[in-house]
């Protein structure tokens, strides 16, 4: 029991648990409440459904605009602990940890491909967490397939968001800058390339946004998570915060020596 009290180790903070379920909530809320808007489903009034909508639609940018970033730039970096007294390596050292846990790269490549052959039989599953044991923090936490779904989201984010400020208001601006009007002139560009008129195209942007988030839930949730093995995982996300590292499924234990990461 000492033992497994021992590997017992923070995995997300309070704000970003928030975060994370605050972004689920919202996410379902808009998808009910637009398709009610756009299909016209019966099961409440239109006003309603608009309020609620623009509602949960504030709180999804504010977690996705301000709220994750704070999170990602603030995340522990296991890397900087024995440069605290040079801020030039600090700094490249953060830099180089977030571009490695958030941005698809080499070595999440390489993980599909075990992925991909242990659904053949031949390889063993590869181990997504990679916990520093000497530095004491994570190198790394997302599953490859999340890790790869994060710039599509970030991007279906931005657009759904744009889409919808015209769809809310042709005329709305921010501080007296005239942002509909920006959207809309850029959209026409392409709208026209494509035939369409721009409303027309901001709709159906918007529209394929939402099937978009609805085929990612179904990745990340019920393929990539539906696992007993990471249930683990959903507790921590959703309750404590902390993961046992003795449980070894897809987690590595690595040593890392004069903080170089691997």
């Amino acid at each position: 029991m000492k033992q497994k009290d021992s590997m017992l180790v923070k995995r997300y903070s309070f704000l970003e648990r928030m975060a994370h379920f605050v972004h689920l909530a919202t996410l379902f809320i808009l998808l009910i409440t637009g398709f009610k808007i756009y299909a016209g489903w019966d099961f409440m009034s239109y006003h309603i459904a608009l309020v609620i909508h623009m509602i949960a639609a504030i709180l999804f940018v504010f977690v996705n605009w301000i709220i994750i970033p704070y999170n990602v730039l603030t995340t522990e970096c296991p890397s900087c602990s024995m440069c605290a007294d040079k801020v030039h390596n600090i700094i490249i050292h953060r830099m180089r940890h977030i571009a490695h846990r958030y941005l698809f790269g080499l070595t999440d490549i390489r993980r599909m491909k075990q992925i991909f052959l242990n659904y053949l039989g031949k390889a063993d599953y590869p181990a997504f967490t990679v916990y520093d044991v000497k530095n004491k923090g994570y190198i790394d936490k997302l599953h490859p397939v999340t890790q790869l779904m994060l710039f599509f989201e970030g991007a279906a984010v931005m657009l759904v968001v744009f889409t919808g400020i015209v769809l809310y208001d042709l005329q709305w601006a921010f501080f007296g800058l005239p942002v509909s009007e920006w959207i809309l002139s850029g959209a026409e560009i392409i709208s026209a390339s494509l035939n369409m008129h721009v409303l027309a195209f901001i709709r159906t942007a918007h529209l394929m946004m939402a099937y978009f988030f609805i085929v990612e839930l179904i990745i990340h949730v019920g393929i990539v998570e539906f696992d007993p093995k990471v249930w683990k995982y959903h507790k921590a996300i959703f309750l404590t915060g902390k993961e046992d590292l003795s449980d070894s499924n897809y987690v590595e234990l690595v040593d890392v020596e004069n903080n170089v990461e691997g």
